[in-house]
């Protein structure tokens, strides 16, 4: 019993509570890091396989935008030409990949394989599907370029 004698609790609660804290804050060290690190990869690679995917289908298309081809069989192949298409304030012009959508009010155009833009907004759904009828034309008749 004589070793008790010098035994100090307060100094004891000191020591296990100072290391708790530093094992806790450890521990959520850890985690935080883990959790940012598996983000940032997550979006990182989200990101380069767009942009990826985007940059061969375009370094695609120009190559063979230039050359057509004849097929074994007599079939020829050519590149599908993309419709410049201008904005009605002109203040826009895009490529139009050939994908068309009204939202809402909104006209939006194919930019590239997985990109939307808003060329126009109009007053109603009705004139909006108007100009997205007008532009399904001009790509089915081939235009190079359209304004709306």
């Amino acid at each position: 019993m004589s070793e008790n004698i010098n035994f100090n609790i307060a100094e004891l609660a000191e020591k296990i509570a100072s290391s708790l804290e530093q094992s806790i804050e450890d521990a959520v060290e850890i985690a935080v890091t883990d959790a940012v690190e598996s983000s940032v990869e997550s979006v990182v690679s989200d990101a380069v396989d767009s942009i990826v995917s985007e940059s061969v289908a375009e370094a695609i298309r120009e190559c063979f935008e230039r050359f057509d081809f004849k097929l074994p069989d007599g079939t020829v192949v050519v590149c599908k030409k993309y419709m410049k298409l201008l904005s009605p304030s002109k203040t826009k012009q895009l490529l139009c990949y050939g994908g068309l959508r009204v939202d809402g009010k909104s006209l939006m155009v194919q930019t590239r394989i997985s990109c939307w833009e808003e060329i126009a907004t109009y007053s109603s759904k009705e004139e909006a599907k108007e100009a997205l009828l007008k532009v399904k034309s001009a790509i089915d008749s081939g235009l190079e370029t359209f304004e709306l």
